[in-house]
């Protein structure tokens, strides 16, 4: 390719003698490949607006559907369909590879999922945006990236293989086996185009396939196709940036047409022979290497149609063909001998969209449903009077192809149908029904399961904007349809709004169909009679979200809008529908769940999720009511919500791009993950959540749909780690629907706003799953980080706990021996029994004790210690109480940690302490001991005067008796504690190394 631009990179150079390097993983810093669980089954619809994305050969024809092509197969009045799609990273079969040691190219084409090198054949003058958002980064694929769509597609002429252009982030060129059946492996994966591929095209011995890509791409190849293996290999290209509208083969030539753009290409099939392989590094070969030779092209003089837009063009023989232009001029090109002419033959009358050549006679296709004959013969004489017949009977046509005995045609509604041939006459047979392909009509805007057993049989159902609701069943085969009207806007000042149908909810077995519109109007309707029983105007706008409720003894809808308002509505006794309460919102409700009969769920964009107890009044059951019973807050505004498998749990989808489970029994946060992919690196916003429970062959998961990268996900309910995903929609994916099959099968069905529908079915029943899906790798690794922040708050009673300890944290030696705390009967007789200050000076660790900010020493101890260490000082922290309170007696020390309940933990917990320390060898003193069971007595005889006082009080019919006798029970304990304390003083030794035994004498005097 010696004639390609100058500026281009050149990653190996002309004169090296080295071999290339090879081409690095595409999965670096990636997890490892998960097989796919989701495997494509069926597609309805289609996405094909022109020729391009249309082909016919034998008794086959294509067209595109989303981001998959479908091949069908057409045998008399049956026909069979299969599905060719290729995932962002899916390997070819065959590596696609330039002529070697080209002066500007490397030796490999870049593969689409070798994002490293996908940047080496463009200009390096797009600037420094392109630089920045190269994939050269450590993301390697990107949520954009993974956003393609198949935009044109082409059969070779023998049927053997389907080549297949993309849109989007690095679109691809795949090709793809038609011995096979319904395939997700290309053979080949060219990326070569980096803005999109406009056409694709095969030439007529299939060696050669053409592809063009857009006009900001610029770019034209041609590969030589190796017709056994389906290998391809770049053979020559060239710069074509005009804006280009169809692309075919007219003998060994290739001929483009667009806006005032018509230009021939001539393939020169006398190439140099391949170079001779070189047996050592930098080995000079002995036969000079040969380089690629620029496409040649030359532009077909217009003339008076330098103005003109070619639409459509279809081969005639080798050197004719029929072009057309969408004002409705159709020309013969002519290239006989190799002098280009293109002449304006006849006025069609109508804009013209498609041309197909059948024998001798050539059929126009027109947007406004137009249908033209021509007779070739005479046209290739440039009669003028050659169309034969003008038809007007169909809706509109994009594209139209001939088989065997039969013509195909795409009309502007997206509806695909088969035309049968009068043999007799060999015309069409216009007057016969086709046969249809089912479709919508219009973008779809949600997808619901229906549930079993029901009248018409059907799967789930679906709805268009326009008010069509359809029911299918697994097949894709439609089972019933109906329309709900609409009612018109009656706004002068918007006369631009066009109401639409926006939800649909299905009751169990499909008796009641619940619709709501863009004008917040909500229907109900019986589908036995399709009769709408119940109109209402719910809301002031648009519908948000609907869900229905219903057992045996209730029938509960709920509706949720815009105007910040979810509306509660309700089957009577009579069996007529009333509205019985509107609950009113600071923001706009995302969603409203009914669990249960007794429940109503609602999240709104205020970040709050919010349960509401559903009562009846008592007598009258038709008479309800929502109480507000529990408000959660969250993190992030929601985005949709689900109930859990166990239905005691909630699933909740954030904007954050998160996903929190919520407890419904306690209100507690139980888990929360974020949506990440197989690499742990992009996460997204997860909407229409589906949960389902466990079973023996598989885990609980959770299905949803992301718009970040149109994808339908899957991630494990109970950990939150990723399952799979799969994309296949080129524009939004506005509902997903799972389906339990009676054959124990799971599909999943997707609908999006390219009017396709996607049936896939799900297989998680895989021993190995469970071990892959918990081996420790960077994806689990992110799961740690997602999982919710610890917390443990102390109360302020644990911080008392903490503080009261700390000043005996330092202490030294036995803490038995500090004096024990005073009580109020010793303060009472205090002038009997007064510890000698003589005895407090002898002991330093007494001092410290005493001079605690928790109780206050008496005038002799502190006139006659010496004084405290200030290191003690340091050391020691005063409590809470202390501080608050200067002239707090010992008394008080309970008091000082709050009510009376925290002073009896606190006692509590000391006990249980002393228990454990008694296990130990320490030997303890008999006066501690005698003060211990001192103390113990006297709790007791406090405690058993409590209860006897509370039981009092709560007691009227002992207050007679409590009155009467009060006063002589607290005598006679009084005097008994009195005598068993002095007998208890006199029988203890004294002791110079001890405390007086009046101490405790003094202590019980005065316990009363």
């Amino acid at each position: 390719m010696a004639s390609t631009p100058s500026n281009r990179l050149k990653l190996t150079p002309s004169n090296s003698p080295y071999i290339p390097h090879p081409t690095r993983s595409p999965y670096r810093g990636r997890a490892p490949t998960i097989e796919p669980r989701l495997s494509l089954k069926r597609v309805v619809g289609t996405t094909c607006v022109s020729p391009t994305g249309f082909d016919v050969v034998n008794a086959s024809f294509a067209y595109i559907a989303g981001g998959a092509v479908v091949v069908v197969d057409v045998d008399g009045s049956n026909y069979t369909q299969r599905f060719y799609r290729a995932r962002p990273t899916a390997l070819p079969v065959y590596s696609t590879s330039t002529l070697p040691y080209s002066p500007s190219t490397p030796t490999q084409t870049p593969k689409a999922n070798d994002s490293r090198n996908r940047i080496s054949l463009r200009e390096s003058t797009y600037g420094s945006l392109d630089w920045a958002e190269s994939p050269t980064s450590s993301k390697t694929w990107t949520s954009r990236e993974r956003i393609k769509a198949a935009t044109c597609l082409a059969l070779s002429k023998e049927g053997r293989f389907l080549a297949v252009g993309e849109t989007g982030y690095a679109p691809r060129v795949l090709i793809f086996n038609l011995t096979d059946s319904s395939s997700d492996t290309p053979l080949v994966s060219i990326s070569e185009h980096a803005f999109g591929v406009k056409a694709v095209a095969w030439s007529p011995d299939s060696k050669y396939l053409a592809s063009l890509g857009s006009a900001n791409d610029g770019f034209l190849y041609i590969w030589r196709i190796d017709t056994k293996t389906g290998a391809a290999k770049l053979f020559q290209q060239n710069r074509c940036t005009s804006y280009v509208r169809g692309m075919i083969w007219v003998g060994n030539n290739l001929v483009t047409l667009g806006v005032r753009h018509v230009k021939v290409w001539r393939v020169d099939e006398m190439q140099s022979i391949s170079p001779v392989k070189q047996k050592f590094i930098g080995e000079q070969s002995s036969t000079p290497q040969p380089h690629q030779k620029t496409l040649p092209g030359r532009n077909v003089l217009l003339g008076s149609m330098i103005e003109a837009t070619f639409s459509c063009a279809a081969a005639i023989d080798d050197t004719k063909a029929i072009i057309c232009s969408e004002t409705g001029d159709v020309c013969l090109f002519d290239d006989t001998d190799k002098q280009m002419k293109l002449i304006n033959v006849l006025e069609s009358g109508f804009v013209t969209t498609c041309v197909a050549v059948r024998g001798n006679i050539a059929y126009l296709g027109g947007r406004s449903g137009n249908l033209a004959t021509i007779d070739l013969e005479s046209f290739t004489k440039c009669n003028s009077n050659s169309l034969c017949t003008n038809l007007s009977s169909f809706a509109g046509l994009f594209a139209m192809g001939f088989l065997e005995e039969k013509m195909v045609t795409v009309d502007v509604k997206r509806s695909i149908h088969i035309w049968g041939l009068d043999r007799s006459l060999g015309k069409l047979d216009l007057k016969s029904t086709p046969i249809p392909f089912p479709g919508h009509e219009d973008p779809i805007l949600g997808v619901e399961a229906l549930s079993r057993p029901n009248a018409p049989d059907a799967d789930f159902y679906s709805w268009s904007g326009s008010g069509q609701v359809i029911l299918w069943d697994v097949h894709g085969k439609i089972k019933s349809s109906f329309q709900v009207p609409l009612e018109e806007p009656g706004f002068d000042d918007e006369s631009d709004l066009v109401n639409q149908l926006t939800l649909v909810r299905a009751t169990e077995g499909g008796k009641f169909f619940v619709t709501g519109d863009k004008l917040g109007i909500v229907k109900i309707t019986d589908f036995s009679t399709l009769q709408c029983v119940s109109s209402m105007k719910a809301h002031a706008s648009d519908c948000h979200f609907i869900t229905a409720y219903e057992d045996q003894s209730r029938f509960i809808i709920a509706t949720c809008g815009r105007d910040r308002t979810a509306q509660l509505f309700h089957r009577t006794a009579t069996g007529k529908f009333e509205h019985f309460q509107t609950l009113e919102f600071a923001a706009r409700v995302v969603q409203v769940l009914i669990p249960s009969a007794d429940r109503v769920i609602t999240c709104s964009l205020d970040r709050t999720l919010q349960i509401h107890d559903l009562v009846t009044k008592e007598g009258d059951p038709d008479v309800m009511a929502a109480i507000p019973s529990r408000t959660f807050p969250l993190k992030a505004s929601p985005a949709s919500m689900t109930m859990g498998t166990d239905e005691k749990s909630l699933f909740v989808s954030l904007l954050d791009r998160s996903i929190c489970l919520f407890d419904m029994e306690n209100g507690k946060l139980a888990n929360s993950f974020k949506c990440t992919d197989e690499g742990g690196i992009e996460s997204v916003v997860l909407d229409s959540l589906t949960a389902r429970p466990a079973t023996d062959k598989e885990s609980a998961f959770l299905l949803g749909i992301s718009n970040t990268d149109k994808s339908i996900r899957i991630y494990d309910a109970q950990t939150g780690s990723f399952m799979d995903r799969e994309w296949g929609h080129t524009e939004a994916i506005n509902g997903v629907a799972l389906i339990e099959g009676d054959d124990g099968k799971r599909r999943v069905v997707s609908v999006g706003s390219d009017g396709t529908i996607m049936i896939w079915e799900m297989d998680l029943q895989d021993s190995s799953w469970s071990s892959t899906s918990r081996d420790p790798s960077p994806v689990k690794d992110s799961s740690t980080l997602s999982r919710p922040t610890l917390r443990r708050v102390l109360s302020k009673a644990e911080l008392a706990e903490f503080q009261r300890s700390s000043p005996s944290a330092g202490r030294r030696s036995p803490p038995r021996t500090l004096a024990k705390r005073r009580s109020i009967y010793n303060l009472a007789s205090a002038s009997s029994s007064r510890t000698p200050i003589a005895a407090l000076q002898t002991s330093p660790s007494l001092v410290i004790a005493e001079d605690t900010p928790s109780r206050r020493p008496s005038a002799e101890s502190r006139c006659g210690s010496p004084p405290a260490s200030p290191k003690t000082r340091v050391r020691r922290r005063p409590s809470l109480p202390a501080l608050s309170s200067a002239k707090t007696k010992s008394t008080s020390n309970l008091r000082g940690f709050g009510s009376l309940n925290m002073a009896t933990e606190q006692a509590c917990r000391t006990l249980r302490a002393y228990r454990k320390k008694l296990s130990s060898t320490d030997p303890i003193g008999q006066d501690v001991l005698a003060e211990l069971d001192q103390e113990l007595r006297l709790t007791a005889v406090a405690l058993g005067d409590r209860a006897t006082r509370s039981k009092a009080m709560s007691d009227t019919m002992l207050n007679g008796l409590l009155d009467q006798y009060s006063e002589r029970l607290v005598a006679l304990l009084d005097e008994k504690l009195r005598l068993s304390y002095r007998s208890t003083s006199d029988q203890e030794p004294e002791s110079p190394g001890k405390r007086p035994g009046s101490s405790g004498a003094g202590s019980s005097n005065g316990s009363t």
